[in-house]
């Protein structure tokens, strides 16, 4: 079972993870992907805000450890977050990089959806899995299989009870479906720019199945409410 590997946890932990700011790309409606678009205006406010309610959230307490996909929407994300909530520099995995998207890289929606009706029909039935050269739903949960394996080694290497992580739309959704044994694309999750999602793991010591609950998904970011923008991102 899947959940068979949080129970290689020595101390309860809970796992804070946030995609990035809206980006350039996300603001004019272009799929992204492994593609490399700036943060805009509004993207680094949304960063900032967040830095500094879990400046608040974490006063008083140990430090979290911060992870982040090396991309560059995400590494300013991470960047703004740990000066404005005063955390250590953010650790950089390529575990965490945004799915690939295949011959839809760098379009609009509106391009993806007028230019090929028949290819648009089939990702509507079968998600990213129908589109030519993008990262499929079976490398996906194995990837996100292999980020909670990673991440879970390094909560008890530093003895960590709190873990920041800032990544991608795409990988989030994964990083989800792991948690409930799901290998299907549908159903997905409403995953907005710094929208933060909770899971709060508890290891029990007489048995392999840890308390496990999503205690947060996709909370708006405080006092500046954040539009679901969709997936991907």
């Amino acid at each position: 079972m899947s959940i068979d590997i949080f129970s290689a946890l020595k101390n309860p932990v809970d796992f804070y993870i946030m995609r990035h700011g809206q980006s350039e790309g996300n603001a004019a409606k272009i799929l992204q992907g492994r593609s490399e678009y700036p943060l805009s205006e509004q993207g680094r406010l949304q960063s900032m805000v967040r830095g500094r309610a879990l400046a608040q959230k974490f006063k008083g307490r140990k430090k979290p450890l911060l992870f982040s996909s090396p991309q560059g929407r995400a590494r300013e994300t991470a960047l703004i977050i740990a000066e404005e909530a005063c955390l250590d520099e953010p650790v950089f995995i390529d575990t965490l990089m945004e799915m690939h998207l295949g011959i839809w890289t760098d379009k609009t929606w509106d391009q993806v959806q007028n230019e090929d009706p028949s290819l648009w029909a089939d990702f509507m039935s079968r998600s990213w899995d129908a589109i030519p050269e993008a990262e499929s739903s079976m490398d996906l949960y194995e990837r996100a299989k292999r980020f909670w394996v990673q991440i879970c080694e390094a909560a008890n290497d530093k003895a960590a009870d709190e873990i920041l992580i800032i990544t991608h739309g795409g990988l989030i959704q994964w990083l989800l479906k792991y948690t409930f044994e799901c290998s299907n694309w549908f159903p997905m999750f409403p995953i907005s720019n710094c929208g933060q999602s909770r899971l709060c793991v508890k290891p029990h010591p007489a048995s392999k199945n840890p308390y496990l609950a999503w205690e947060e998904i996709d909370a708006p970011i405080p006092d500046l409410l954040a539009e679901p923008s969709g997936f991907p991102a």
